[in-house]
């Protein structure tokens, strides 16, 4: 009598092996999905990151260029002058009253 090799019995080796190969490229294609999918929020944390710095920072030059007008405004210029740093124009006289108000 012939024995008869791997036939009819069991799983072949070829299917076997492609069954191997079809798994490992089951995980690798997994493991990269999740590797990406880890980097995409990573960037969107930082997108909102620097969207909220980006707010700041437009609310700081609105700011910068809001006083940059009132530098260039000449009554806004002598009243600081007067107001903040007691200048007075050359031949004026400052008065000062001390003493509580009532």
């Amino acid at each position: 009598m012939k024995k008869m090799r791997g036939k009819g019995k069991g799983i072949s080796f070829m299917t076997t092996l492609i069954l191997i190969a079809f798994l490992v490229i089951v995980v690798l294609c997994v493991t990269k999905m999740v590797n990406i999918n880890q980097q995409r929020n990573r960037l969107l944390a930082e997108k909102a990151q620097l969207e909220a710095q980006e707010q700041e920072l437009t609310e700081r030059l609105n700011q910068i260029k809001a006083s940059k007008t009132l530098s260039d405004d000449k009554d806004h210029v002598e009243s600081v002058a007067r107001g903040q740093l007691d200048m007075v124009y050359p031949g004026e006289i400052i008065f000062r009253i001390q003493g509580e108000a009532k």
